[in-house]
């Protein structure tokens, strides 16, 4: 065998072994520095009322299968966030680890706690979604110079924050790289007010939205019309939440709605009648629209988290009105009133809204009359 044949022989072989190997090898979602000695959690709050928690953690250590029995139990932080933020924001606690007294492996399975400081009652108004996320820890101890001592940690993911199965190694490190962790939101209902448990007055009138339908003329008379009016409500929900959170976003039957895609959802109004949505959280960025109707010019008078009350207006007749455009609901009332200007029509049958251009073609041929007899007295 010549030494060409030998030579593609060996790589070959050398391209097949490192198939085999790629095979093989586990894949990491990103590169972890080992040994690692400490480890750190990590928590993330979602919340849009700045509401203010303690979360806790628990680490059961594992025994049996070639692991110390030897009790040796670590103390997990608590993470706590005060009241002045809202949004999501993240923190991390360090693990604390005990003098362990015997060399080899330690295992524990790392959650967080079932309850929270000041505790909440998950009910109509309100909820606190807890993490179920769970890790496996795996604590290596060996013989040092001064006794035995960690020489590496490991963390491993096996289920998520919904409690899905997870896997996979997460970086412990003190650093924004840190994936050992549990996200949390708590949800509250819009329109409850500042405490859930016992909602404003105005709630049981207006929920968590309310949009309302008045029709008057140009006058500003109350106008007869058995009109149906079209709307269309979009709804965008605070992170960590959905239109399911809180049963279901209802209508004033407490029938759940069910929004298209997009999270939009349309309905129709006659005069003096409203829609009232519940079960929506507070945060949802909401747009509202009233599709253009003939004769009609559509405003607004619009009250976001009990401020203010904004108007709004269309520019003109049969022009489609925005009442509101991506803005959030708060924990007070929340409410758009729509007013459709009717344009009246008189006898005539001559459209009001129209008399302008009937006006401008009028004196155009008047003027042009005017021109033809000018000019044909000046050939006379």
């Amino acid at each position: 065998m010549n030494m060409r044949k030998v030579f593609k022989q060996m790589l070959a072989t050398v391209a097949a072994g490192a198939m085999s190997m790629a095979m093989v090898m586990p894949v990491f979602a990103k590169d972890i520095n080992y040994p690692q000695t400490e480890a750190w959690i990590s928590k993330t709050y979602n919340t849009e009322v700045g509401k203010a928690e303690t979360f806790s953690f628990t680490a059961i250590q594992k025994t049996g299968d070639g692991l110390i029995g030897t009790t040796a139990d670590v103390k997990m932080p608590t993470i706590e966030f005060t009241a002045d933020k809202t949004g999501t924001h993240s923190k991390r606690g360090q693990i604390t680890f005990p003098t362990y007294q015997e060399a080899g492996k330690y295992e524990y399975t790392v959650k967080e706690s079932d309850t929270v400081t000041p505790a909440v009652t998950n009910g109509d108004h309100e909820k606190m979604i807890m993490s179920q996320a769970k890790y496996t820890m795996d604590v290596y101890v060996t013989d040092g110079e001064n006794g035995p001592e960690i020489s590496n940690i490991v963390v491993n993911k096996t289920n998520d924050d919904a409690g899905q199965t997870a896997t996979g190694k997460v970086d412990i490190s003190n650093t924004d790289d840190n994936d050992f962790k549990f996200t949390n939101t708590y949800v509250q209902e819009a329109g409850t007010g500042t405490d859930p448990t016992n909602p404003d007055p105005t709630y049981d009138q207006f929920g968590s939205l309310n949009v309302s339908k008045k029709v008057v003329n140009a006058n500003g008379t109350t106008a007869t019309s058995d009109n149906e009016f079209a709307f269309t409500a979009t709804f965008a929900f605070p992170t960590g939440t959905d239109a399911n959170t809180l049963g279901g976003i209802k209508d004033a039957n407490g029938e759940v709605v069910k929004l298209a895609e997009g999270g939009t959802y349309t309905f129709n109004l006659k005069a003096n009648k409203n829609m009232k949505f519940t079960g929506v959280p507070v945060g949802t960025t909401i747009t509202v629209k009233e599709t253009a109707t003939k004769n009609y010019k559509g405003s607004a008078k619009v009250v976001l988290n009990g401020g203010t009350s904004q108007t709004v207006s269309a520019n003109k007749y049969y022009e489609e009105l925005t009442a509101v455009n991506n803005q959030k609901l708060g924990q007070n009332q929340n409410t758009v009133d729509v007013t459709n200007t009717y344009n009246d029509v008189p006898l005539t049958g001559i459209i009001m809204n129209n008399l302008p251009y009937i006006a401008m073609i009028v004196i155009g041929a008047a003027a042009l009359v005017v021109y033809v007899q000018n000019k044909r007295k000046n050939l006379q």
